[in-house]
């Protein structure tokens, strides 16, 4: 196959990677003195001649250098012990690995070459794996991630990472396959037992936390067993700024006449027609706010700027602190009865819990009723968006959002196999998986807002950094407070992910000439299920209506708190409802007071640490009833995650042929393989829909309403597709340690289960904005092409560079479309079906018949995304240049990415335009220790569309952090003590904060401060 067919781009860094290449060459040969020769790698390969963090390198770079695709690997030091705290953190250490991060810095899912998590296939000991939670926080998961932080380092034994596959090899990473092999017990013959202890500190943190694991294994002839566990109990507090979203004034014709009005999208935050009472400022109540007396108000400003200046959606400090708990286990065994037979049994259980309490102090942007004075601006025109650096806000707002959460994640997971050398020219393999994941978050909220027109002014400042919005009211005053406006909220979430398959592969000839062939099936299921109680619990705690729950409009705002509301008033009618709801509406409902009155709220709210009043929960949830509403919570479409309720199913079946070869030719060596997977794809997609009662359609529905509520129903939808993904890997050996390697596949990802899911979910409580699945979004097809070159010194030392080259077919993107809320109809909803805080919006926007709504739904776009980038690596142990720096060395890695869009826009998530790895260590007289640095670029995160902006997107902003591991063998002073070690690891010594922007740099959507993390402890082994 020739390599004319490379791009030119990829082609010219291949060549500009052999130059320099052959320069670290020369180099490192020039540096070398006669005594201090290069040492050749091991003639027998499966000899380790390192031990510790050097014989894990040691390892990677001989897996690497005898597979024949593009693979790195990763591999304990020792049973028992990565050479990370983190599976994620262990895996960035690969070139072209990027990882996303809880939070407080945890590394959580992973990505390769630039596309996101979702393109990554995550494979547990060779077989589909599926985790049932939710990411990070907020990242809200509904894809295909797998969250890696269930999976401790301690009880695995290697990482390997294929970016080209190979027909062999399970579908779905469109950027690469990652699989975690668990510990067996012959990857160390004998009796042996690992245990670590170990404390944990997070900076912002109070308290300390633990962290445990015992593994021990035994072989006796044929037979082995292995087990083990990991504990990990972590004490965590976040702090941070928020804004979710940006948003522009929706100004009336009477504001700004142009026809360029509201031109950018947005448009969440509407400024009054009239001045409110008690706006202060020396603004006169009743005063018409029209562009005269915004241009007057705002001296030196033009329309424009005041059209599309971008403020926060909800300015918001963060304060977030809690416990996460993980405890995972495994049992594995292994049969021998001949050196040509194994059998092999693995299993795992796995339990995470986090309990988390959030609050946010927030300043009210999205359909605020604000009156903006004396603003500035980073732009003169605007008609592109720019961003409000500073002002004067009257008549504003805050809100206590008051989230405590609880999220519990089980996995286990049961994969049996044998391996069988029927004869020298005959081998055969099998292998099974079950794996069953369950998740549940409980995140009720309690939100409580200062009086609408009470005088409150916002003195806002966006000058470098993170926003500010000063009050000139107490925010740490109780009093100021109240329900008028305020909700509360039960949401729940349940999702169950399932896999279950089994592979086989014969393999017919010997190492210089096979075919191998074989069959796979994988049945994958994802469920998620939303619960939401939130009107019945409202109408208890503040709607003066503890015992009915009526779903539909009210008359009296929602959470007013009064006492004596009018009984009956403004409520629909529902003749099949029995009992108090007659088809007229004459016999009044039961009303019983709230369960927590305005006159009762300040009892339990009290001034906060953080310059803002906090919730007693515990006093409140009694007070309310919460159990009792919790438990009673009916199904919903959506839950606060954006996660819509539905079910995707995915049976796949695949066969494939393959040849692999290994021959001398031109005086070098060539080793390949060529194949092609051919494989059916069976989806099943169910999600909710909501149906009106065919009762309504025979009558004119009233004004507040239809007479009987819409019926929720399942839907689903069937689709099945076909695909072919060839593929060809080559490695030449030049020399014995110079191999030139180059790849051409088709890999496939497919669609975002979520994005595929019938319905229309609200993704903000205006009902302002709205997602609808799309279940005929097709599977992304990726061509790919990779050449690289990769010298290898000796030891644990190589260097490598690769240039790859991927087109990407089926790549989607938010497509914005802006509809009458009459519209809605045809997904089931209307006025009826949405909650009051919703209703309450739609009214502000001019009522039923007058709102808009702009939905997004995600479309494969046209033409092919193409990614283009350079990997370089170099690792090496400094002891081969000079004889006194035995024991030191490097490992390092960068690379460079490109994305071109078909549609001239950024579309693909998760492409930072560079990363790099450094890392420098030392191994010697009982020390191990190592500094890391890993940087990742500026990055896409959310595609354009943001918030009904169309060219807004969300970024995250570069970021470098620097982690220290090290451990010191007591054995080395007393040999009592052998085999025993004390660890102390940090993470993000220099306090670097995880950021991402709305559009602009200078308009944070989150930047959080998840601090430093240190951990001391023991190892020991017998």
């Amino acid at each position: 196959m020739s390599i004319h067919i490379m791009r030119g781009r990829a082609l010219k860094s291949a060549l500009m990677a052999a130059t320099l290449l052959t320069s670290l060459g020369a180099l490192t040969a020039h540096a070398q003195t006669a005594p201090a020769a290069p040492a050749a790698a091991p003639t027998d390969d499966s000899v380790i001649v390192v031990t510790g963090y050097r014989g894990s390198l040691q390892s990677s770079a001989l897996a690497k250098k005898h597979a024949v695709g593009f693979q790195d690997s990763i591999y304990a030091e020792d049973i028992g012990k990565f050479p990370d705290s983190n599976i994620a953190e262990s895996i960035n250490r690969i070139p072209g690995v990027t990882i996303s991060r809880e939070i407080n810095g945890d590394g959580v899912n992973i990505a390769i070459r630039g596309l996101g998590t979702n393109f990554t296939k995550i494979l547990l000991n060779g077989a589909s794996v599926a985790v049932a939670s939710t990411g990070s926080t907020d990242s809200g998961n509904t894809n295909r991630e797998v969250d890696l932080d269930l999976f401790p380092t301690e009880l695995f034994t290697s990482l390997t990472v294929d970016k080209s596959p190979s027909a062999s090899m399970v579908e779905g990473g469109a950027a690469g396959v990652v699989n975690m092999r668990q510990a067996r017990p012959f990857d160390n013959k004998g009796n042996h037992l690992v245990y670590s202890v170990g404390m944990t500190k997070d900076s912002n943190a109070d308290d300390w936390g633990n962290k445990e694991s015992v593994l021990a294994s035994g072989t006796w002839g044929s037979f082995g067993l292995i087990g083990g566990f990991a504990i990990n109990n972590s004490n965590v507090a976040n702090k941070g700024y928020e804004t979710i979203g940006w948003t522009n004034a929706n100004l009336s014709a009477a504001q700004n006449p142009a026809s360029t009005r509201n031109n950018t999208g947005g448009g969440n935050w509407t400024i009054p027609g009239t001045v409110p009472a008690n706006a202060g400022n020396g603004l006169t109540t009743g005063a018409t706010i029209d562009q005269a007396f915004l241009l007057a108000h705002n001296p030196g400003d033009n329309i424009g700027q005041i059209d599309n200046g971008l403020i926060p959606r909800l300015g918001r400090q963060m304060n977030e602190n809690g416990t996460r708990d993980r405890t995972s286990g495994i049992l594995g065994a292994e049969w021998r009865p001949s050196d040509d037979l194994r059998f092999y049994l693995d299993t795992m259980y796995a339990h995470k819990v986090n309990k988390m309490q959030r609050t946010d102090m927030d300043w009210v942007g999205r359909n605020g009723a604000m009156i903006p004075l004396n603003l500035t601006f980073d732009k003169t025109d605007c008609s592109n968006g720019c961003t409000v650096t500073g002002g004067t806000f009257a008549n504003s707002q805050f809100f206590l959002e008051y989230r405590p959460y609880t999220e519990t994640t089980d996995f286990k997971g049961v994969n049996p196999g044998f391996d069988w050398k029927i004869s020298d020219s005959l081998h055969l393999d099998g292998s099974a998986n079950w794996t069953r994941s369950t998740f549940h978050r409980e995140s009720p909220s309690v939100l409580v807002i200062t009086p609408p027109s009470s005088g409150l002014t916002v003195t806002y400042k966006n000058g470098g950094g993170d926003p500010t919005a000063t009050s000139n009211v107490d925010l740490n005053n109780p009093a100021n407070f109240q329900w008028n406006g305020g909700r509360v909220n039960i949401q729940d979430e349940k999702r169950i992910t399932e896999t279950k398959g089994a592979r086989t592969n014969l393999k017919w000839g010997d190492s210089t000439f096979n075919i191998q062939t074989g069959a796979s099936y994988d049945d994958t299921s994802r469920q998620i299920t939303a619960y939401d109680n939130s009107q019945a619990w409202q109408n208890a705690v503040c709607g003066d209506n503890p015992n009915v729950f009526v779903p539909g409009p009210n008359t009296e705002p929602p959470c007013q708190g009064l006492n004596t509301p009018t009984p009956g008033a403004g409520y629909p009618t529902y003749p099949g409802l029995g009992t108090n709801y007659t088809a007229g509406n004459t016999t009044p409902l039961a009303y019983q007071g709230s369960l927590i009155p305005q006159s009762s709220l300040a009892n339990y709210l009290s001034p906060g640490p953080n310059g803002y009043i906090v919730l007693n929960w515990n006093k409140f949830a009694t007070d309310s009833k919460y159990a009792t509403f919790h438990n009673a919570a009916p199904l919903a479409a959506s839950s606060n995650t954006s996660a819509n309720t539905g079910f995707v199913e995915e049976k796949v079946t695949a066969v494939y042929i393959q040849i692999n070869g290994d021959k001398d030719i031109f005086g070098g060596r060539l080793r390949y393989n060529m194949g092609i997977r051919a494989l059916s794809t069976d989806q099943t997609i169910g999600g909710l829909i909501s149906i009106p009662d065919p009762r309504d359609a025979a009558a004119p529905a009233p004004a507040d309403g239809g007479k009987y509520p819409n019926a929720v129903q399942w839907a689903y939808t069937k689709v099945t597709y076909k695909d072919y993904l060839p593929s060809a890997n080559f490695a030449y050996s030049l020399t014995d340690n110079l191999i030139a390697r180059f790849s051409a596949s088709t890999s496939m990802t497919r669609a975002n289960p979520n994005t595929m899911l019938p319905g229309l979910n609200f993704s903000d409580p205006s009902a302002a904005t709205g997602t609808v699945g799309n279940p005929a979004l097709k599977p992304f097809l990726s061509k790919n092409l990779d050449f690289g070159v990769e010298w290898y010194t000796g030891k644990e030392g190589y260097v490598a560079a690769t240039a790859f080259d991927k087109k990407i077919r089926g790549f989607t993107t938010n497509g914005n479309t802006t509809v009458p809320f009459s519209d809605l109809a045809q997904y089931g909803v209307t006025f009826d079906t949405l909650n009051p805080t919703q209703q309450a919006a739609i009214n502000a926007r001019g009522g039923a018949s007058a709102a808009n709504v702009t939905l997004t739904e995600q479309v494969n776009i046209p033409g092919l995304e193409t990614i283009d980038g350079i990997e370089l690596t170099w690792v090496q142990p400094l002891g081969q240049w000079w004889t006194p720096l035995e024991g030191f060395g490097f490992s390092s890695n960068y690379t460079k990415i490109k994305e071109t869009s078909a549609i001239g826009v950024p579309v693909a998530t998760g492409i930072p335009d560079s990363t790099y790895n450094f890392t420098a260590y030392y191994e010697g007289h009982g020390l191990s220790i190592h500094l890391s640095d890993n940087y990742t670029g500026q990055e896409l995160v959310g595609t354009l569309g943001q918030n009904g902006i169309a060219a807004a997107g969300l970024f995250a902003d570069k970021r470098s952090q620097w982690d220290l591991s090290s451990s010191y063998d007591l054995g080395t002073v007393f040999s009592v003590l052998k085999d025993t070690q004390i660890l102390v690891d940090a993470t993000n010594l220099t306090n670097q904060p995880i950021r991402t922007y709305f559009q602009f740099e200078n308009a944070p959507y989150t930047d959080y401060k998840p601090g430093s993390m240190v951990m001391v402890g023991i190892r020991g082994k017998f």
